[in-house]
């Protein structure tokens, strides 16, 4: 069908043809690739190649070319001898003087950078360079242009392609302006593969032949020959073999298309495999499905976490209402009775009354504020686990002893129960952690019980410790069990509950456990009571025993009232407490504001007995300080004292040469406590 319809299409085209009709083509000799001599004096290129193509289809049809130089074939066509000129750029305005045929080519200009002074070159970057040098034809609407992308360029003028394509060598030179097909060909001939040109087309014009109003039968031949040549293939033939190499941007292109063409034949030949495909639907049909039972998991995973977030929310806003309240009312008790102190005359019994509620409000006050610390360093990851050798059952007694007496003010029966044989078991754990745990729980079930008891039973092997803190107070609701240890969490956290507390406690408790690879569990009805369980692995089989850092320096025997010392504090404050603390035990006292006065007076006072050191301190810090001075002296004995808590910075604050560590706010009695231990030393 598609023969008889060219056979045809032939048939009509050559019926419209004179015949034995002979014609003669000019073309340029000097307009490579389009149409050139060869080094033998042949005329060959792309156009060269189309008109052969063209007078190939027409037996009765002969069009004889040969070339000359553009003045001689324009002026051979004005004059008549010739009936045509190839290679010929379309006016832009209508030229009734000549017949044009259809475009064989469509070409235009770019601009050519060289790779050797730019990695990369765009019409963005020429147009910000200031004054770039341009190498191109002068040509007046070319070189308006230029100026149009940027009004400070400067140009160099050339003749021709060889003296174009050299002066790109040039480092003043920015780049070229030229024919794109015509310059990459140049460039190639003079194996410049570092010359390249940019995508983008400009004044893009048509080009092909311009035929004398003679001969219009000429124009038809070569306008129906070119239709022929572009549906057989044998214009994509010629295109290839003359322009396609330099026009890479087409060339990308085209092969991009024998991609697409590929990949659609790849799918009619799986189309064909049909009932191997159909097999596969019904495979990820099954597949799907299951997917889709997972994603409805998934969505009813991320309701029930939406359905959390929500909550935590709401019990953030009840936690910071709360906290507010915790911090106001001791802050109340603190300001209040301080200025009510200031502003009267009070008996000494109203006076120490005061003074307990000053002090009760201020271990309210740190108690929650430790709390809120203690959650920052689980939630930051800094808080560790600090293994050593530990007495389980006389940390449980102390314990039970010193909650006694506020149980026995609420009228509740305080019990201690070791569950199994009294055996002397060696446990390693971290002191500090276990008595908080247990200590947050019993003071979570004195809050919440108001009458009954309250039971600590324990049980100790060498695997593990188990503890059961039971009360019979208000119990926690079903609903709240999954939530009680989380952070801000109480089991009434409403504003009406009547107790205090930030709802840390549990949370705390919670996170201690897990640093100690233990578990917690809770049994609880509302209004009978709770029963909370705790298990804590002993850690000797899997932990190194921390060993606490020896003491850099020892304090000879002395008599307490007469130490020499040194208080090392920036805060005014902090050091007139010490010195009216430490008044009745002090000889001599010096004041350093910071660590360099402090390594001044041990220097000037060899003699001195004890050095308070504050850390945190301008110009040369504590742990510096204490470093300096243990290059001198080794004997003084230096106290540590900060506001920071955790473990590690405890270590490092024994590891520079301190002797202990106090934290702040400093206790009267654990620091006389050390000062006793001094003197005993």
């Amino acid at each position: 069908m598609k023969n008889s319809f060219f056979t045809l299409f032939f048939f009509i085209l050559i019926c419209t043809c004179k015949i034995n009709a002979q014609y003669k083509v000019l073309f340029s000799n000097n307009y490579p690739p389009y149409n050139y001599q060869n080094n033998n004096g042949e005329l060959i290129g792309f156009n060269i190649d189309i008109l052969n193509a063209i007078n190939n289809l027409y037996e009765d049809v002969d069009i004889n070319y040969s070339s000359n130089n553009w003045q001689a074939i324009n002026k051979a066509l004005n004059n008549g001898k010739v009936e045509a000129i190839g290679g010929t750029h379309y006016p832009g305005s209508y030229d009734q003087s000549y017949l044009y045929t259809r475009s064989t080519i469509n070409t235009s200009h770019c601009f050519f950078y060289n790779t050797k002074y730019f990695n990369k070159f765009s019409l963005e970057k020429f147009r910000t360079l200031k004054e770039p040098l341009v190498a191109m034809w002068k040509n007046d609407v070319l070189v308006h242009y230029v100026l149009s992308i940027n009004p400070s360029a400067k140009f160099i003028y050339v003749n021709n392609y060889d003296d174009l394509i050299e002066k790109i060598e040039r480092k003043d030179v920015t780049c070229l302006f030229g024919q794109r097909i015509g310059g990459m060909y140049y460039a190639k001939l003079a194996k410049k593969n570092y010359i390249k040109a940019l995508n983008h087309r400009i004044l893009e014009r048509n080009m092909g032949f311009k035929v004398s109003n003679n001969s219009p039968e000429l124009a038809n031949i070569i306008n129906n020959g070119l239709e022929v040549i572009l549906a057989n293939g044998t214009y994509e033939e010629i295109y290839n073999k003359w322009i396609t190499e330099y026009d890479k941007s087409s060339f990308d292109y085209r092969n991009y298309l024998k991609y697409i063409i590929f990949i659609t034949l790849l799918f009619l030949l799986l189309v064909g495999v049909n009932r191997f495909l159909q097999i596969q639907v019904r495979k990820k049909t099954k597949d799907l499905s299951h997917q889709i039972e997972v994603n409805a998991e998934i969505m009813q995973e991320l309701e029930i976490q939406k359905f959390k977030a929500e909550e935590s929310d709401r019990m953030k806003s009840a936690f910071l209402a709360n906290m507010s309240h915790e911090i106001r009312t001791p802050m109340n008790g603190i300001l209040g009775f301080t200025e009510l102190l200031k502003t009267a005359d009070y008996s000494s019994e109203k006076q120490t009354k005061f003074i307990n509620i000053i002090q009760q409000s201020g271990n309210r006050m740190l108690n929650t504020i430790n709390n809120i610390i203690d959650v920052s360093k689980l939630e930051s990851g800094l808080e560790k686990p600090l293994i050593k050798k530990v007495n389980i059952r006389e940390i449980v007694n102390e314990l039970v002893d010193f909650f006694t007496a506020e149980a026995t003010t609420k009228g509740l029966n305080l019990k201690l129960k070791e569950i199994g044989p009294k055996k002397d078991i060696i446990f390693y754990t971290d002191e500090y952690k276990i008595n908080s745990i247990l200590t947050n729980l019993i003071k979570n079930a004195l809050k919440f019980t108001s009458e009954g008891y309250i039971q600590i039973e324990y049980t100790i092997n060498n695997e593990y410790a188990d503890f059961w803190v039971k009360d019979t107070g208000i119990g926690i609701p079903i609903e709240n069990q999954t939530t009680i240890f989380e952070e801000f969490v109480q089991a009434d956290f409403s504003h009406s509950s009547g107790f205090e507390g930030s709802g840390l406690g549990l949370s705390i408790s919670k996170g201690y456990i897990y640093l100690l690879n233990g578990k917690i569990e809770l049994k609880s009805e509302p209004n009978k009571g709770s029963t909370f369980y705790v298990r804590i692995p002993n850690s000797n089989k899997n932990e190194s025993p921390i060993t606490p850092p020896k003491s850099a320096g020892k304090l000879p025997k002395k008599t307490i009232s007469t130490l020499k010392i040194i208080i090392a504090e920036d805060d005014s404050t902090t050091y007139y407490f010490l010195k009216e603390l430490l008044k009745d035990v002090t000889e001599t006292l010096h004041y350093a504001k910071d660590g360099i006065e402090a390594v001044e007076l041990a220097k000037k006072h060899p003699e001195t007995d004890l050095i308070l050191m504050d850390i945190k301190m301008p110009h040369l810090n504590g742990f510096e300080a204490t470093q300096k001075i243990r290059t001198f002296n080794k004997d003084v004995y230096i106290i540590g004292h900060t506001a920071f808590t955790q473990e590690n910075y405890k270590r490092k604050v024994i590891d520079v040469g301190c002797n202990a560590y106090i934290a702040k706010p400093i206790n009267r009695k654990k620091l006389f406590n050390l000062l006793q231990e001094i003197k005993v030393k």
